[in-house]
């Protein structure tokens, strides 16, 4: 079972990519930690790896499996990623 997110979900960096292309983030509104393993595009993939920590993002996802916390993203949202207290602008 696949869960995607409908809209853009805010999240925050909280490790960057590492060598096996995993990295960490957290939902802003839920503090939910998730786990992005698996990206629909090299450049959605390309630009996340940029990221350092604590930027925040909107993404949207989906779950990979039901019996684990690992996420592919299907979407990035926004033009240029922001540091702290600030965030990225939708695109429209």
């Amino acid at each position: 079972m696949l869960a995607q997110s409908s809209v853009p979900v805010l999240v925050s960096v909280r490790r960057p990519m590492n060598d096996h292309e995993s990295m960490t983030v957290e939902v802003n509104e839920t503090n939910e930690t998730r786990h992005l393993v698996a990206y629909e595009t090299d450049r959605i993939r390309d630009t996340l790896a940029a990221l350092p920590v604590d930027t925040r993002v909107p993404l949207e996802m989906v779950r990979l499996s039901s019996r684990s916390n690992v996420w592919k993203v299907v979407a990035l949202h926004g033009r240029r990623p922001q540091r702290t207290n600030q965030t990225v602008s939708t695109a429209e």
